[in-house]
């Protein structure tokens, strides 16, 4: 296929040279589309198709009509360097992707992976036939019937024990004989299965059984889930013809005990998901007595999504996308703006709805607690689903499913969330009675989502905000020397580091109405210490100085917060928002905030907030100040702390909403580390999933060398880990350019920790390969294997007084929500390992521990495409991995399966800067780490090709097997004779079920 990029037409030359657009067409045709399916270059059109490429392909594959195919296009996501059909920074127009519709799956695939698309079809042909052949090699046959027939599970082992089972033989048929018993694979990295035939003739007598024992060595030093295959190759006499029946055997190494506590409660079942849309009668609720009336003043629209968008997102199969970007402006730029941003929003709410179904329940009870009613919701303290005070829960009497969404609902209001139920009001029309079965819905709070698209239908746009250019500098130069040395710091240490002095400098000395000042601060190099200095200062020199100070979530918001307690109630004030729980923030943090008589959050009027020098609150909560009234411009600064951690229309709420022509805004935040969560893949796919602070970095103004500080400096003295613990992340993400000046009490502390494998390099990477596992109707995946080894170096390191680690000294951080509730499930059994912080690696961000131990999950290779494309946790996420690896300070141990790791470029860059520096323990590598790794290297692709030649020559020497002459197989059958038995100890034998 040749593309002519002046016209986006093209052509597909047949395997016989001729073109489908005939004598029309103007083209060279220096590639060939053969009739297997194949995209090749012309020059080597003989060799493959006199290949065994092209006669594998040709015999497994249909091979396409030749048709003329009609011009399929395919535009270009935004992705901060160009947007749907146009560069953001010129408006210029981005050529369209061509595509190509697949012959097979019907899938559109973009013409410059067709050839690898359809030969991944070749290779899922050719093995879904070898594996077919391996079933077929597990099917009884030629009058023998072996036990076991869904293979032997020893269970779960202890270390250095030894056990086996016994299967059992039984023939139709004296004349056959066992010819070989065997394990395919031998001793694995201190794994040994072993089988023998008990008895010392290979007959198989007629009606008589025979025992097999299939033994399980675990001389091993590490834990984890092992399997073999056992082959046993049967000779019929009569017509010296073989045949071979195999059984899977596998193990488990581990803590029985823990496996017994984490395994899974039921069998994973995937949730059934009804689309709700009540068009019936919905019965409103009352609002919570608790709450204080807000007198707001400005009407907050509602923002439905619109049938549009909904119909978009809901189309079958692969149109969704295309179907969304036609909803999509054509280019982002000033005027489409809101619209761009608003369809975003759109089809993330729509998704989030979706995802909110799934948590439905059916046929539950209400228990009366007048005037209230109690509803039991598992995994409400787990925040799934999320439930907050102020949400609203719709309940139904249950009926058929047929009348979901037409008969009529009661909206109940949240005004208390327990640990395992929530309290509903519900409107004085609603009553019940003990045993009536009721059907739940779960509403989403659509208060954020309302306030983003108010703030996007605002007209205030500022180009110096929203696209800021060289245009805007106004003459803007770097500060001179002479003015950073006349800061006194309120923060004395702070006075030691230049580039964190030329920060708070430049901040200070901007001109009213600059573009945003971007404070790009890689982990542990302390940028919200140096946006409060700038605070600090701002409100020193200047008493007309207003601050607005947000962040995208509380945790960060309050950790502002904290740093200016000191300058009293008057001048700081901590605006929350109404749902959140008193109990929840600390006391010093009451003392700035409003909470009414009820012990409940609550809003304070304009003339109270007008008065406080500097408001903190969330970004969300930051377009509260404008809903009170606050007039624009009262705020002379915007500070967003952890910017790039929020969707764009979040971070912009505080800003478009508040900022006058004069208010300067400052961006602190890392694009190198965590983004924006968002759940829809569309919206993810069409550019939500870029953050402000990433997008307008991007822009040339941002340059970290022409732009430095004039529109950003970049922090690069780390304050936080041990420099071995800091080096990966520092060459991989930071350009080697972070100082490590962290204070060695703390980051040298655990170099002589005793389960290091190399002392003083504070890293350990545990390979195991243990068994990802999900249950009952929850998606998320658990490692038992993994927790227990989580506990394991929790425990070494609290007994060893040595050590001096406490419990708050470490933090285990784990992709997986089910793999977070399992770890924490076994930490609170022993009263010494409670105060174990366990999160997610958002949940982390901006913190630190002494000790972090990652558990990674994910360890079935079936999973492993999945993993890598879609990103799943952060085994495939380059911010996830930054993370995670950049908060310890002192100690680093991941813990993982290595395979499946090290198919992500940048995990198998650690994975070889580790096992180099020696901090490698358990499952060893099957590569060479020696070799560079190279982004553009097809990990995945080689390593299935590995195994795809392994199962090819499995086959193969089954084949040799089943066809060689007697007595010339090679094989040797191993009896159980005197000298077998006393060799091996047999504390456990069992039947095999």
């Amino acid at each position: 296929m040749v593309l002519n990029y002046v016209n986006p037409t093209y052509c597909i030359p047949f395997a016989n040279g001729q073109c489908s657009f005939g004598s029309t067409c103007s083209l060279r045709h220096n590639i060939f589309k053969c009739s297997c399916g194949l995209i090749l270059p012309l020059l080597n059109q003989k060799a493959h198709v006199e290949g065994k490429r092209h006669r594998i392909a040709l015999a497994t594959l249909k091979p396409p009509k030749p048709k003329r195919r009609r011009n399929l296009t395919a535009r270009t996501p935004y992705n901060g360097a160009q947007s749907t059909g146009a560069n953001p920074q010129d408006g210029s127009a981005v050529p369209p992707r061509q595509v190509l519709k697949c012959e097979h799956c019907r899938k559109n695939v973009e013409h410059t992976n067709y050839d690898a698309h359809v030969e991944m079809h070749i290779r899922q042909q050719r093995r879904a036939e070898l594996e077919t052949v391996l079933d077929a090699a597990a099917e009884d046959k030629g009058g023998v019937i072996v036990s076991a027939r869904n293979g032997v599970d020893f269970g779960i082992l202890d270390l250095e024990s030894k056990t086996a089972v016994a299967i059992s033989l039984q023939s139709s048929t004296s004349q056959v004989h066992l010819k070989a018993c065997k394990m395919r694979f031998g001793n694995e990295q201190g794994v040994r299965f072993s089988a023998f035939l008990r008895g010392k003739s290979p007959v198989l007598q007629k009606g008589m059984k025979r025992t097999v024992l299939i033994s399980m060595d675990s001389q091993a030093s590490f834990p984890g889930h092992f399997e073999n295959t056992l082959e046993l190759v049967f000779l019929n006499v009569d017509s010296g013809s073989k045949f071979i029946i195999m059984r899977k055997v596998e193990g488990t190494i581990g803590s029985q005990e823990d496996h017994d506590l984490l395994r899974a409660r039921a069998p994973y079942e995937k949730r059934k998901i009804h689309r709700f849309n009540p068009l019936g009668l919905v019965v409103p609720s009352n609002r919570p007595p608790v709450w204080t009336k807000t007198q707001w003043a400005q009407k907050l629209l509602d923002f439905h999504i619109p049938s549009r968008v909904a119909l978009a997102a809901a189309t079958p199969n692969h149109g969704a996308l295309a179907a969304a970007r036609k909803l999509m402006p054509a280019q982002l730029n000033i005027d489409t703006y809101g619209n761009w941003f608003q369809t975003l929003l759109y089809l993330e709410e729509d998704r989030v709805k979706s995802d909110l179904d799934a948590y439905s329940l059916t046929d539950v009870e209400l228990k009366a607690d007048y005037p209230r009613y109690k509803l039991l919701v598992e995994g409400l303290a787990e925040g799934r689903p999320s439930v907050l005070v102020g949400d609203f829960i719709l309940v139904s009497q249950t009926e058929s499913a047929d009348t979901l969404n037409t008969r009529t609902w009661f909206e109940g209001r949240v005004h208390q969330v327990h640990e395992n139920h929530v309290s509903l009001y519900f409107g004085d029309n609603f009553s019940t009675y003990r045993g009536t079965k009721f059907d739940v819905r779960f509403v989403l709070n659509r208060l954020p989502y309302r306030r983003m698209h108010q703030m996007l239908i605002d007209k205030y746009n500022p180009v110096r905000l929203l696209f800021p250019d060289t245009i805007h500098l106004q003459g803007a130069s770097r500060v001179a020397l002479d003015k950073i040395v006349e800061i006194r710091p309120f923060y004395r240490p702070l006075g030691e580091d230049e580039e964190q002095m030329e920060t708070v400098t430049a901040i200070i000395n901007q001109k009213p109405g600059s573009v945003p000042f971007v404070v790009f601060g890689p982990p542990g190099t302390g940028k919200t210490v140096t946006i409060v200095e700038a605070m600090r200062q701002l409100l020193d020199r200047d008493p007309n100085v207003h601050i607005l100070a947000c962040a995208p979530n509380n945790s960060a918001a309050d950790n502002i917060a904290r740093k200016l307690l000191d300058l009293g109630p008057s001048q700081v004030f901590r605006l929350n928002a109404l749902s959140r729980k008193v109990e929840e923030v600390s006391k010093n943090l009451q003392d700035i905030s409003n909470i009414n008589s009820n012990r409940i959050f609550s809003m304070p009027d304009i003339d109270q907030l007008a008065k406080y020098r500097i408001v903190v609150s969330t970004c969300l909560s930051g377009g509260v100040p404008s809903g009170l009234g606050l007039k624009r411009g009262h705020f002379t600064h915007i500070f967003i702390d952890e910017a790039g951690q929020g969707k764009e229309p979040e971070v912009m709420l505080p800003i478009k909403a508040n900022a006058g022509p004069k208010t300067n805004v400052i961006l602190a935040g890392d694009n190198r580390q965590l983004g924006p969560v968002i759940n829809s893949p569309l919206a993810t796919s069409l550019g939500l999933k870029l953050s402000y602070l990433d997008r307008i970095m991007q822009r040339n103004i941002y340059d970290l060398g022409s732009g430095k500080g004039i529109t950003i400096v970049k922090l690069v003295k780390n304050f936080r880990s041990h420099p071995d613990i800091l080096k990966f992340s520092n060459d991989q993400f930071y350009n080697g350019e972070l100082q490590t000046c962290g204070e060695q009490a703390i980051t040298h502390s655990l170099q002589n920790y005793e389960e290091l494998p190399k002392p003083f390099f504070p890293v350990i990477f545990h390979g195991i390969i243990g068994k990802d596992e999900r249950e009952a109707k929850s998606p998320s995946f658990f490692n038992i294997d993994e927790a227990t080894q989580v506990k394991k170096y929790c425990l070494s390191l609290i007994e060893n007084r040595k050590n001096r680690t406490k419990p708050e000294h470490i933090g285990v951080i784990t992709p997986y929500h089910a793999q977070r509730c399992k770890i924490s499930d076994l930490l609170r059994r022993d009263p010494r390992l409670h105060d174990i912080t366990v999160g997610s690696v958002e949940e982390f961000q901006g913190q630190e521990r002494r000790v972090i131990i990652i558990s990674t999950v994910r360890s079935n290779k079936d999973y492993v495409s999945s993993d890598i494309k879609r990103s799943l946790g952060f085994v495939a996420n380059q911010q996830r991995l930054n993370v995670a690896l950049t908060r310890a300070q002192a100690l680093l141990i991941v813990i993982g399966n290595p395979m499946v790791l090290s198919l992500d470029h940048i995990w198998r860059g650690f994975l070889n800067y580790v096992h180099a520096r020696g901090g490698w323990r358990g499952k060893k590598i099957d590569w060479d780490h020696t070799e560079p790794v190279s982004e553009t290297a097809e990990y995945t692709s080689d390593r299935k090709r590995r195994e795809d030649n392994e199962l090819e020559e499995t086959i193969a020497r089954i084949n040799a097997m089943v066809v060689s002459k007697p007595g010339d197989d090679g094989f040797e059958l191993d009896f159980e004779d005197e000298e077998g038995a006393g060799a091996f100890e047999r504390p456990i034998l069992r039947e095999a079920e």
